[in-house]
């Protein structure tokens, strides 16, 4: 019984921490928000315009990581619907998708990167318009 509680307590004692976490948003410099991929080893920032979805790639330090020769495909689920897309190279340290993506605030895209910096990596991020 002991153990039950000791353990009930461990998880009461993180929650806040893990919930405060996840809900932080940290402003990006493209109007977007920042968020650690692959446990901090990239920050992505994804803005949504209205015929793209731009994916700024950073390290750990918020320098630039090149996509050159990386991909990525997404997942949009907006207005009830999923949608595939196929993000390229499209800069230094971006990745681009084109679609219409204009009109749609509750627009969740889950990236799955492929050999960008040297990484594969995953990650759920809503885009600010």
């Amino acid at each position: 019984m002991l153990k039950y509680i000791a353990v009930i307590l461990a998880l009461l004692g993180t929650s806040p921490a893990l919930a405060h976490s996840e809900s932080e948003v940290h402003p990006g410099p493209h109007g977007g928000h920042i968020i650690d991929a692959g446990g901090g080893v990239q920050h992505w920032e994804l803005v949504a315009d209205h015929d793209a979805l731009v994916l700024y790639v950073t390290d750990g330090e918020e320098k630039p990581v090149s996509t050159e020769g990386g991909a990525a495909q997404g997942t949009v689920l907006a207005d009830g619907k999923t949608s595939q897309v196929n993000f390229e190279p499209s800069g230094e340290n971006t990745l681009t998708a084109e679609g219409d993506f204009g009109h749609h605030h509750d627009m969740v895209v889950i990236v799955k990167t492929k050999d960008v910096g040297g990484e594969s990596l995953q990650a759920r991020l809503t885009p600010l318009h």
